[in-house]
């Protein structure tokens, strides 16, 4: 069944049958915005104030145990003004990912979560990383969220070709044939999006990120934070970051050793609550 189902998805994307979602115009708007150096939160705010649905996941998300110690936050320009235009443009950024990468209906519901829950956490992670590497941890937060956006797509792809079928694959045979099939996909959802060049080498390198040239660093620590939201969300006994990643060469060419890496096991419940926060 499994070789049928992947020559099949082979076709569909090589014919260019698959379905690309649209990144809303907002989205569009926002990833200018942070490209554009001149960009204040003047002009952040009015693309804000002008989507109701927005204006409320901003809200919700300034009002949450995440931010709890900036107290009650009443309207938009609190908002903007307490957390930053930076923090403000990355949450509209994961809405609406979320909202047109990551929808999904009864039969994909479970692995469409898992796979946003880990986007999240890679992306929280790979801001964690980027500001003890002193990277810019925007770009990272942002390559870190995209760089398995292929994923979902291929799902889908995967739920259509399914169709009425009563004999299913397993999860973990979804999950195999999903990862064989994310980075074609993901690149031509990122060139459909305009999405930056680092987001398209972070799709590219993330597992061979020596060739990554100018982004080397920055793509690095996408790989180590897919490490950390690997081992968050895996079942069984809680392990300690220490424990399972001293030995990983991507720290040590990140220059992150014991005390750097039990700095990061010591923020699991900020992230923790930052992803809570930031789930549509």
């Amino acid at each position: 069944m499994m070789v049928i189902l992947e020559q099949q998805l082979k076709t569909h994307i090589a014919s260019g049958a698959i379905e690309l979602p649209v990144l809303p115009a907002v989205g569009v708007q926002v990833l200018a915005l942070t490209e554009d150096k001149d960009s204040d939160a003047y002009g952040l705010a009015g693309l804000i104030e002008n989507d109701l649905s927005l204006t409320s996941y901003i809200m919700k998300v300034a009002n949450s145990a995440a931010f709890s110690s900036y107290g009650k936050t009443q309207t938009l320009q609190q908002a903007i003004a307490k957390l930053g235009m930076k923090n403000i443009a990355q949450m509209v950024l994961t809405m609406t990912v979320g909202q047109s990468a990551f929808k999904s209906n009864a039969s994909t519901r479970e692995i469409t979560t898992y796979l946003w829950q880990h986007s999240l956490l890679c992306a929280l992670w790979g801001r964690e990383i980027a500001r003890l590497c002193h990277l810019n941890s925007e770009v990272v937060f942002l390559n870190a969220l995209l760089h398995q956006i292929g994923k979902p797509v291929v799902l889908h792809a995967i739920n259509e070709l399914l169709g009425d079928q009563k004999l299913l694959p397993t999860r973990d045979d979804l999950l195999r044939l999903i990862e064989k099939h994310q980075k074609t996909t993901g690149l031509k959802l990122a060139r459909s999006w305009h999405l930056p060049e680092s987001i398209m080498a972070t799709i590219s390198y993330i597992d061979e990120y020596d060739l990554a040239k100018d982004m080397q660093l920055e793509v690095a620590a996408v790989n180590a934070a897919r490490l950390l939201a690997d081992i968050v969300l895996a079942t069984g006994e809680p392990v300690r970051f220490l424990d399972a990643v001293v030995d990983q060469a991507v720290f040590s060419e990140l220059n992150l050793y014991k005390y750097e890496i039990q700095l990061l096991d010591d923020k699991r419940d900020v992230v923790e609550q930052m992803m809570q926060a930031l789930i549509v």
